[in-house]
């Protein structure tokens, strides 16, 4: 399922059931908009939980510029899902060119 979420307060972290957003030096931020990962095709078989980190960097009107996974466990399934939300992913603007966030997507197939 595919949903938007609008933020109304400035946090120097979010930490949710399926993601935790967190500034790169500490600086407070909106997350303007979201979506959240989908579930891949296929993958009612796996058990557990998995994770995506990703250190993202957006622009100074809070689109995303880029993006680099640290970290992962079971990769290649869950990284696309992760990337595909983040893509639609929107932050506040700020005074910086540019910000980094580190990003966990997280796949708990007891929540699915």
């Amino acid at each position: 399922m595919i949903g938007l979420f609008l933020a109304s307060t400035f946090v120097s972290f979010i930490d949710t059931e399926t993601y935790r957003v967190e500034s790169c030096i500490g600086e407070p931020f909106q997350l303007v908009e979201h979506v959240h990962p989908v579930w891949p095709l296929h993958t009612e078989h796996l058990e557990g939980v998995a994770f995506v980190h990703i250190r993202a960097t957006v622009d100074n009107s809070g689109k995303l510029l880029g993006y680099h996974i640290t970290d992962s466990k079971m990769s290649r399934i869950f990284s696309r899902a992760s990337i595909r939300a983040l893509k639609n992913w929107r932050f506040n603007e700020s005074k910086y060119a540019q910000r980094c966030f580190d990003i966990t997507f997280k796949f708990n197939s007891d929540k699915r």
